[in-house]
């Protein structure tokens, strides 16, 4: 399944809907999941964006630019709906002629100029770059637009709810695959290359990230990328995965034992899994997402263990972004609505494992629904 044209037409209007409400002129894209978001054009490789940036360029009464490199432009002619595609041939700065023929011939020449300047966004061009157009349009005056942004892209339509699930099933396969690729001796750089071939094989545009601890001095290396450790007799491998489907992430983890579970082991996993129905169970419509987190601190009380959130978070929203607004943490008062997903991942840490298992939420009219249905006890290898 994949996004219609139809759907993203919808989204350019919803933004210049709330351009206008918001007294803005236009609002300017430059950031790679922005672009994707309006335009549905996914660039095939955005690390090298700092060479060619791109641009979509929204007005208020809804008319829409798509701007690139002349390298890119089949393909944006290809996969988006917007018309008038623009291009330019010289690497860095070159891009700013179209944009800035583009502001002018829709009209946005003076007034307020919203742009990617606040909440968790970021500009896709250089601070150089971004001096000199404000310096060539001396009438317009750049606003902050993230507000904007993130309130059309938190709600994910039918189409994107599909898109995740179908990246979390991909995931599933993968946990299955390396679960039971499992061996002494095998290193978890190896298990890596077992999880990025299934991601692809069962249709990912590619692994997001794969994060891998194996044996208990790593206990605490939740970010750690494979190594070339083999595991061991009694090791905890711990697995933190994503795949990429149409633009769309999965993230969530799951652990196994090479060889039997202790008892410890196992009361551990039921207690996290315990956090984790709290954590479902405070997910309603018309709440702040900080509910869950309170509910889940609530659980590790009640469990007896000394678990505290702080300004932590023990979760995140996701999307065409591994994260998103809104945050699973006591700051974040963000009110849950209908189509909203995100991840809940309380977690503890002992000698005995790490117990933190990851899912994906979705907000549905009557609660919490999971879109991972990758099973959740300790792998046996």
């Amino acid at each position: 399944m994949s996004i219609r044209g139809e759907e993203y037409n919808a989204r350019i209007e919803a933004l210049a809907a709330l351009a206008r409400e918001a007294q803005l002129d236009g609002i300017l894209l430059t950031g790679e999941s922005n672009i994707d978001y309006f335009s549905g054009y996914r660039h095939h490789a955005p690390w090298s964006l700092f060479a060619r940036p791109f641009f979509v360029v929204v007005n208020a009464d809804g008319g829409a630019v798509l701007i690139g490199h002349t390298f890119l432009v089949p393909e944006m002619e290809r996969t988006s709906p917007i018309a008038d595609i623009r291009s330019y041939s010289q690497s860095g700065s070159a891009a700013l002629q179209p944009l800035i023929e583009s502001l002018n011939d829709l009209d946005i020449k003076h007034g307020r100029l919203g742009a990617e300047l606040g909440y968790e966004q970021r500009l896709g061009v250089s601070y150089q770059d971004f001096m000199t157009l404000q310096s060539a349009m001396p009438q317009l005056r750049f606003e902050d637009a993230s507000s904007i942004l993130w309130r059309l892209r938190s709600t994910k339509s039918p189409a994107e709810q599909a898109l995740l699930s179908e990246a979390a099933r991909i995931t599933r396969c993968a946990f299955e695959s390396c679960f039971a690729a499992m061996r002494v001796g095998i290193t978890e750089r190896e298990l890596a290359r077992v999880a990025g071939e299934i991601m692809m094989r069962e249709g990912a545009d590619r692994p997001g990230f794969l994060l891998f601890a194996s044996g208990a001095e790593n206990h605490h290396v939740l970010s750690g990328k494979p190594t070339d450790r083999a595991v061991e007799v009694d090791d905890m491998l711990w697995m933190d995965l994503s795949a990429v489907h149409h633009g769309y992430w999965s993230d969530f983890c799951r652990a196994g034992i090479m060889g039997k579970p202790t008892k410890t082991q196992l009361d551990n996993q039921a207690m996290i899994l315990e956090v984790n129905q709290a954590c479902l169970d405070a997910v309603r419509p018309g709440q702040p997402i900080s509910d869950v987190a309170l509910a889940a601190e609530r659980q590790f009380s009640r469990l007896g263990l000394d678990v505290k959130i702080a300004q932590g978070r023990i979760g995140h929203g996701i999307g065409l972004m591994s994260t998103e607004p809104p945050h699973v943490a006591h700051y974040d008062g963000t009110v849950m609505e209908p189509g909203l997903v995100f991840t809940i991942e309380p977690r503890f840490i002992t000698d005995d494992g790490i117990f933190n298992c990851e899912e994906l939420v979705l907000v549905t009219e009557h609660g919490g629904e999971l879109l991972t249905d990758t099973p959740r006890h300790l792998h046996k290898a």
